[in-house]
């Protein structure tokens, strides 16, 4: 290598540099020396000049490698990088111009669906604005017939004051007077009011029907298992359930001591005893019935008469049969009903059933139909 050349040169002109010091004139015992050593001095010269000479070969040397270097560096090198250069260049402008055109073209079809999708809008716009006109007409159709339903009712109002006060009247006559006898015969308030509340509170009559349909799988398991006693049911109200059992071929009975309710049932083609469902339940035969129903009926009972309910109903039901009591959750809305007292808890009704006798009894939540939400069942088998 010339870097280990030019240094050994410079190491052996380092050793043989003390023999050029030069001699004065008057050092004749130096000349003396000198004359005895020139063999020497001639030695040293010729490794200078040899060093010296490695030096300068070796340092051409190193000069022609770093030329060489540098010429193949800039050179034929230079010239195939920048060929490379220019290559992946091009690739990479021609990607560039591939890459815009696709993106180009995804650019036109995107709004070109744009387009469409907003001509469309244009139109489902107009069509809905035209459909909004149509039914704000008919909001203002609605609001004028809602404006004399209102004034329609204010008048029936004021008619069932005036009813009330007349009816007032008679019930107030004396038993001597000749119209005592109309007197007892005209219903009382709440006997008007019964069926205007399950109007309120369970809205139209053929919801009721369809919803009372699905309790309809209880009753006919048990008749599955042998039990052939009627169904008795404690508040017939507008007699939609009674409908239904009819409807189904299921024998039944039930009483109403509210004579518009059973003018009311009497006109659908259903048959409700005068009395309290109560006694009538008190009076039935040991293991007669197959099924005891109370839909809006427990939560107008009073504890006393309540656990006597459910005592009578366990005497009464033959083995296998059923009992469904269904009552309203205590809410803020259970008092809309004008008839309840308190609401029953779960775990008392199910109390309740248990200590009468009966095999089995559970709570089942009414919250998934809602129409029903925040009622719920005891279903009790004997």
């Amino acid at each position: 290598m010339p870097e280990t050349r030019v240094a050994d040169a410079l190491a052996r002109m380092a050793a043989h540099q003390e023999l050029h010091l030069p001699l004065r004139r008057s050092d004749l015992l130096g000349r003396l020396a000198l004359r005895f050593l020139w063999r020497r001095q001639l030695k040293w010269q010729i490794e200078t000049n040899l060093a010296v000479r490695d030096g300068l070969e070796a340092m051409a040397e190193a000069d022609r490698d770093l030329r060489s270097r540098i010429e193949r560096l800039t050179g034929g090198g230079e010239l195939a990088t920048t060929q490379q250069l220019r290559d992946e260049l091009e690739s990479l402008r021609q990607s560039d111009q591939n890459l815009v055109a696709g993106l180009n073209q995804r650019l036109y079809s995107s709004m070109g669906r744009v387009q469409s999708q907003l001509s469309d809008l244009r139109l489902q716009l107009a069509e809905t604005t035209e459909q909004d006109a149509a039914v704000e007409q008919r909001l203002k159709a609605l609001e004028s017939q809602v404006a004399e339903l209102n004034a329609a009712a204010r008048d029936v109002r004021l008619r069932h004051a005036q009813l009330d006060l007349f009816l007032d009247e008679l019930r107030s006559a004396r038993p001597g007077r000749p119209d005592s006898g109309v007197a007892e015969r005209v219903p009382d308030r709440d006997s008007f009011l019964e069926l205007a509340a399950c109007e309120l509170l369970d809205g139209p009559a053929e919801r009721v029907r369809d919803w009372h349909r699905s309790r309809l799988p209880l009753l006919t398991s048990a008749r599955d298992n042998g039990v052939t006693g009627p169904v008795l049911d404690m508040a017939p109200g507008r007699g939609e359930w009674l409908e239904v059992l009819r409807g189904a071929g299921l024998p039944y009975v039930a009483a109403s001591e509210n004579s518009l309710v059973r003018g009311h049932c009497a006109g659908l083609g259903l048959t409700v005893s005068e009395g309290d469902p109560l006694d009538l339940l008190a009076g039935s035969a040991q293991r007669s019935l197959g099924a005891v129903t109370a839909f809006r009926y427990v939560e107008r009972l009073e504890p006393t008469a309540l656990a006597r309910f459910v005592d009578l109903a366990a005497t009464a039901l033959q083995p296998g049969g059923i009992l469904v009591a269904e009552t309203r959750a205590a809410s803020p809305d259970f008092h809309l009903d004008p008839f309840a007292r308190r609401p029953a808890h779960p775990d008392f009704l199910r109390f309740l059933a248990e200590a009468a006798g009966f095999a089995t009894a559970e709570i089942r939540q009414a919250d998934t139909v809602p129409e029903v939400a925040g009622r719920f069942s005891l279903v009790a088998w004997r």
